[in-house]
């Protein structure tokens, strides 16, 4: 395989939220911490956020661009191929504001990795390269989810990838055939909303009517009332 085994690693209601007023359950509590215990056990080399989430762990913060004439060389950029824990930031649009390469998420210090594509402006990628933040192109307009999996693999060692990402990032790498896995943790609580994200969701840019189907790998009952799921994703040729 010349990309990482990457397992899509999600914590939702039963109602299949990942965010939204079941959070707020007393229940979900122990499962978020089951679910934070089961991500550190998978040892994987890297965690692959969306957009919205990684606004929200960087506090919003928008990147202080340099001037329109800005150059940069053509490419990808490594500033850090060593380091133990990769942060993976899908970020097309170029509006993540990094003050450093190095992240600490849940506590595991990270080496940031943006992943853009051709159309990102060259000033936000002279803006990365001064904070020290890795980044590689995977698209020329639209995120092609494959090739940046084979880039995380070859320019990092990148082994084993963990999407944690909302669900139009879990959607969009699973619908591109490059999840593996699923490991899914049902909080015992749910809210009835439809507003909130669901685990999967369609980018409108994406096709319609695409189905993917799984073969259940195992089910394991964890405290406080929460049910641990984790399928192999069926290929097409099964």
């Amino acid at each position: 395989m010349d990309r990482p085994y990457t397992i899509c690693h999600i914590l939702s209601s039963l109602n299949g939220k990942i965010s939204g007023p079941f959070m707020g359950d007393g229940g979900v509590l122990t499962a978020a911490s089951e679910y934070g215990r089961l991500r550190q056990e998978m040892k994987g080399n890297a965690w692959l956020y969306g957009t919205t989430t990684t606004k929200e762990f960087t506090g919003h913060k928008k990147p202080e661009l340099p001037g329109e004439n800005s150059f940069v060389p053509p490419g990808d950029y490594v500033a850090d191929n060593r380091s133990l824990l990769y942060y993976v930031s899908v970020d097309t649009e170029g509006e993540i504001g990094w003050k450093s390469g190095r992240f600490s998420i849940r506590g595991n210090d990270a080496h940031v990795i943006e992943i853009l594509t051709e159309q990102t402006s060259t000033a936000y990628r002279v803006y990365l390269r001064k904070q020290k933040v890795s980044y590689i192109l995977a698209g020329n307009e639209a995120l092609d989810c494959k090739l940046a999996e084979e880039k995380l693999y070859r320019l990092f060692g990148i082994k084993t990838l963990i999407i944690c990402g909302g669900g139009i990032v879990n959607w969009s790498f699973l619908q591109a055939g490059a999840v593996d896995e699923l490991s899914l943790v049902l909080a015992p609580a749910a809210d009835g909303e439809t507003k909130q994200a669901s685990v999967f969701e369609r980018a409108v840019f994406l096709p319609k009517d695409v189905m993917v189907g799984f073969r259940l790998k195992e089910v394991q009952a964890l405290k406080d009332n929460a049910v641990w799921l984790t399928y192999l994703v069926r290929k097409q040729e099964e």
